[in-house]
């Protein structure tokens, strides 16, 4: 695969995919050695704050792609931002404030989800946009590990922000986490929604294209050789 020369933005953009795959992979590493050793109830002195600044890169890539990088906005864009925003909120909103929660199984499935999701997506963005291509399996993880990340991030969620209910004092911080658990189906469904129309019109169109294309490259005539002999 040939290594493009990047522009001040693109440069920008692309180191920001690998240092951000680096935290991410650091800290989904600091997750498995610490979760065995320590357990899960003093797994969150050892990473909590680590997990909690990392899971801050996501808007800042958001928003460097949206200066940088994409002048013309679609709605779906916005599905990258509400990602964002989500994190920083379920990291200081809901578990920095409460943070015996975080003591609690999902928060470990949460970190999983998180770190996977992000390690994926910023490896791929990273690789497309130095190369303008990816490898086959990078491209199938990219477009299918929503599968698996959706549903584990999102239940977590759930359960840590109907854990931290019990934790919260103020009426109106009460009232706004329990909106937050109503609309998390709604929600969700439209996010999961986005996840496979954006599957069906960027892998699964590629690799119709690409079979359609070999098939029709088997049913070409053959040209036939001409005879090497000399006719005497």
């Amino acid at each position: 695969m040939a290594l493009y020369p990047l522009t001040g933005a693109r440069k920008l953009i692309f180191y920001y995919n690998v240092v951000s795959t680096t935290l991410w992979f650091c800290c989904f590493c600091r997750f498995l050695i610490l979760l065995p050793l320590v357990g899960r109830k003093f797994l969150p002195a050892g990473i909590a704050d680590f997990f909690h600044v990392v899971s801050v890169f996501p808007l800042i890539g958001w928003t460097l792609v949206a200066a940088l990088a994409k002048p013309n906005f679609t709605l779906n864009d916005l599905w990258g931002l509400f990602d964002a925003v989500r994190m920083i909120w379920m990291c200081y909103g809901v578990i920095y404030p409460h943070p015996k929660i975080a003591k609690h199984t999902s928060y470990s499935f949460l970190i999983s989800g998180w770190c996977i999701q992000n390690m994926i997506d910023c490896f791929y963005h990273g690789f497309k946009t130095k190369t303008r291509t990816s490898p086959l399996w990078l491209f199938w993880l990219h477009h299918h590990h929503f599968y698996l990340t959706f549903f584990v991030s999102c239940i977590s969620e759930m359960i840590l922000v109907f854990l931290s209910l019990g934790f919260v004092q103020n009426d109106w911080h009460e009232l706004v986490l329990k909106a937050c658990i109503l609309a998390y189906v709604p929600v969700g469904y439209f996010l999961f929604g986005y996840l496979r129309d954006r599957k069906a019109t960027t892998y699964d169109a590629f690799m119709e294209k690409r079979n359609r294309g070999r098939v029709q490259s088997q049913e070409l005539p053959r040209v036939q050789q001409p005879s090497s002999a000399v006719a005497r």
